[in-house]
């Protein structure tokens, strides 16, 4: 009866957000949930707004610069990315930074690389043809 007691003890310790059994099964992370993170999120989003707020009113959407670099990214086919790119400046715990600033930085990346080729379908017929198997048609 007595082990049934000890793992009915330890079961209990690892519930309890206080207790150093939890933080060291949470990998130092026992402090940080589901509403901090929340939090984190919401700061990063008003910040995101901020800033959007911010640059629109202090650009002139007549400036000549403007307006150049406009149709340089329009000619260049550079376009916006589908949803906001919001940046990580909430202060999280170092792994969830760290985490989140990979998950930022990748999501940059995927963005310039563009959308993947479009994939050419042949038939056998041309790509025997494209790869010189077969005479071409007079």
């Amino acid at each position: 009866m007595a082990a049934v007691d000890l793992v009915a003890h330890v079961h209990r310790l690892t519930r309890i957000r206080d207790a150093a059994l939890y933080d060291l099964l949470s990998g130092g992370l026992s402090h940080w949930g589901p509403h901090e993170e929340n939090t984190a999120l919401l700061l990063e989003h008003q910040a995101y707004a901020l800033e959007l707020t911010w640059s629109d009113r202090i650009t002139d959407p007549d400036d000549p610069k403007l307006k150049r670099e406009r149709a340089q990214a329009k000619k260049a086919g550079i376009k916006p990315p589908p949803h906001p790119l919001i940046p990580p400046v909430a202060h999280r715990p170092d792994s969830l930074a760290e985490q989140r600033l990979r998950e930022y930085l990748d999501a940059i990346e995927r963005h310039r690389a563009g959308p993947p080729p479009e994939v050419k379908y042949l038939s056998s017929a041309d790509f025997d043809r494209e790869m010189g198997l077969t005479a071409e048609p007079v």
